[in-house]
């Protein structure tokens, strides 16, 4: 049996693999096509840590019922920051009211929700330790994905006035959370962000800057979708002090500053 299983290896998930094949892991990677969430799969993994990346989708209880029913030791879901009430430009660590704001945030937070109910249930018959961890994982950014390349790209616009504090992770960063969670018995949720949350109008300007760029043009949060509106506008800087503490977790990668070029 493998000893870790990737349901949704994708961008991230696809990098936590192939991190732990290099560590000497058993792996499996599963995609939409190999197993789907919204519905009831046949195979188990019992003994593996089970790791989550797929997004919710129309039925987040019911799909979390279905990631439970693999059997993993343990699980290790990736949510985002999103699940958070608006910040205000405050410091943001676990325990602030989890209001989401979009409807991807809704599902999320009720994606959770399922499975800590789960997990519940399961703790006192569980026979050896396991447990869930959630990741709620600030804005990804790294190779072929993030600000940096819609600058560059011309393609990037900044919502509102652009005072909106925005938090972020590097891809590498956040795989090396998702294997520590992994192999750890700390449970519960874990902020991962960097420790460099900025307004996202200075960062957008810093980074065209830096590329010889014009300023991406500011426009009305009205003038886009609702879900990158209310992503972009929260105005929350997330707090890491648990990941280091608990996760263990040194940043490669501590600011995204250090992306740049």
């Amino acid at each position: 049996m493998p000893s870790w299983v990737i349901v949704g290896a994708g961008y991230t998930g696809g990098r936590v693999a192939a991190r732990l094949r290099g560590d000497g892991h058993e792996v499996i990677e599963t995609h939409r096509d190999t197993l789907d969430l919204a519905a009831p799969s046949e195979r188990r993994f019992p003994g593996a840590t089970v790791v989550c990346c797929a997004p919710p989708g129309g039925d987040p209880a019911g799909e979390i019922a279905n990631l439970v029913a693999l059997g993993g030791r343990r699980i290790v879901y990736v949510s985002s920051t999103g699940v958070y009430a608006p910040g205000g430009g405050a410091w943001v660590d676990e325990s602030w009211p989890l209001e989401p704001v979009t409807a991807s945030g809704r599902a999320r937070l009720a994606a959770e929700r399922a499975l800590l109910a789960a997990d519940d249930l399961a703790h006192a018959a569980r026979p050896t330790p396991g447990g869930v961890a959630i990741l709620r994982v600030a804005g990804i950014h790294g190779p072929g994905r993030g600000l940096v390349d819609r600058i560059r790209a011309g393609t990037y616009r900044i919502i509102g006035d652009g005072t909106a504090h925005v938090s972020r992770i590097h891809v590498d960063d956040l795989v090396e959370a998702i294997v520590r969670a992994g192999a750890s018995e700390a449970a519960g949720a874990f902020n991962i962000a960097d420790d460099d949350p900025a307004p996202i109008g200075e960062v957008a300007d810093a980074v065209a800057a830096y590329f010889g760029l014009p300023p991406p043009p500011r426009v009305p949060a009205s003038s886009v979708d609702a879900e990158v509106a209310g992503m972009l506008t929260a105005d929350r800087r997330i707090a890491n002090g648990r990941m280091k503490r608990e996760l263990g977790v040194v940043l490669g990668w501590p600011s995204w500053r250090a992306s740049l070029g």
